[in-house]
């Protein structure tokens, strides 16, 4: 090709190695940034999870000290007369593996979670001294469960609880636990 003042042209080979050269260079940053928004996912997932176990245990703490129990003592009965629960209503160990009081709008949509939600309402406010409320969109996946253990020591009645609060992730693994000791004071 004649070249015209001077100026000179790339070819198309030139252009096409200059391109692979530049996405050699770029893929080491590429996997770093998927790395990084992957992290960034995991932390956001783990803060909501941490915000529902506080939550739960600030509930906790703002109640008189006889009504501090597990989710297992004041909430199986959202089980009962329900077939495919029947080992959560009798097992506190099935009971864990079901049971959450963490519902958004949209997983209302289902019949057994919106059975339980619907049974879970009433008895609430019993329970907690407010009503039960559902969570943004965020909190969909998560389950939460809190679990009682009175310390006691055999000669004097109980003045001691501790108070363990667990959160769950979609695919039911332990994301958060916050574990606290609520006194009784006379």
């Amino acid at each position: 090709m004649k070249n015209f003042a001077g100026n000179s042209a790339f070819t198309l080979i030139e252009i096409l190695i200059v391109l692979f050269l530049a996405g050699l260079v770029a893929l080491p940053f590429t996997n770093m940034f998927l790395f990084g928004v992957q992290g960034s996912h995991d932390n956001a997932e783990h803060v909501l999870a941490y915000n529902l176990a506080r939550e739960k245990i600030e509930e906790m703490k703002g109640l008189p000290f006889d009504l501090i129990k597990s989710d297992y003592e004041n909430f199986r009965e959202v089980y009962q007369d329900r077939p495919q629960f029947d080992e959560a209503y009798y097992n506190d160990t099935a009971f864990e593996k079901f049971f959450s009081d963490v519902f958004s709008n949209n997983s209302l949509n289902d019949s057994e979670l919106k059975t339980t939600f619907t049974r879970l309402k009433l008895i609430y406010p019993k329970t907690y001294l407010k009503q039960l409320q559902a969570y943004p969109e965020d909190y969909r996946h998560f389950r939460r469960l809190a679990k009682v253990e009175e310390i006691s020591n055999s000669a004097m009645p109980a003045k001691l609880k501790k108070v363990n609060v667990l959160v769950f992730d979609k695919d039911n693994k332990k994301i958060a636990e916050i574990a606290t000791f609520i006194g009784q004071h006379k």
